[in-house]
């Protein structure tokens, strides 16, 4: 399962649905790649303290809560079925919100820097040869980074399925360009992010709440990232 450029224009579906199978993992070609396993679950939680916590943390945010939950839907609706990507969005942003925001749940699903600072993320789609990601993309100012929202289900080489997150991470210096790329079809206007390295490996991200305010923000990112000799 690797990066790829989505489908032309006339053959791209209206919508992205997203894939729930990523096929067998293998060691990934691509050195930006990473696989992980979900954690453990939690003990069984005390769903009234749960949804006090989750109440106190949406009192707290306020407007920023709300403007949350209509980024939320917007994503939600470009695909055809709102049903699984709903859940996977919703407990994405439950779990940030009682655990600290996204900052945090940044620095969980990625080993980062002692003095990086996350300064945007953004709901989108990945393209891959399995079909579009469903998940979060974060921009620091050392990386950026894509975890899918849920795990995807695999089959391992003893043929027993589990479950793993697609994720990506690339340092901001190893990017060499980030290509807002706008397609007229016949039946719709596709808007892409065309993310490309140093070493020449693409990423392809699609399904942008708001294309043209992820595009400034990751065009702004690269180019005022420190370059290393």
């Amino acid at each position: 399962m690797n990066p790829q450029p989505p489908p032309s224009s006339s053959d791209q579906p209206p919508n992205y649905p997203g894939t729930h199978v990523m096929g067998t993992p293998m060691p990934p070609s691509n050195p930006y790649v990473q696989y992980g396993a979900p954690p453990p679950p939690p003990p069984p939680p005390n769903n009234n303290h749960n949804l006090d916590n989750v109440r106190k943390k949406l009192n707290t945010w306020g407007n920023k809560a709300e403007t949350t939950a209509t980024n939320i839907w917007t994503n939600l609706k470009t695909g055809p079925s709102v049903t699984g990507s709903a859940w996977g969005k919703m407990n994405l942003t439950a779990k940030a919100l009682t655990e600290g925001g996204f900052e945090s749940l940044y620095r969980q699903n990625f080993t980062v820097y002692p003095n990086e600072k996350l300064n945007r993320t953004f709901a989108c789609y990945l393209s891959t040869s399995t079909g579009p990601v469903a998940g979060t993309l974060y921009l620091s100012n050392i990386h950026v980074a894509f975890c899918s929202d849920r795990p995807l289900s695999s089959i391992q080489p003893n043929g027993m399925e589990s479950w793993i997150y697609y994720k990506v991470i690339v340092p901001l210096e190893k990017i060499a360009t980030v290509n807002p790329v706008t397609v007229t079809g016949k039946k719709q206007i596709d808007k892409y992010i065309q993310i490309s390295t140093i070493d020449s490996q693409d990423f392809w991200f699609m399904g942008f709440v708001n294309h043209e305010k992820a595009s400034k923000h990751l065009l702004n990112g690269v180019s005022t990232a420190p370059r290393f000799p």
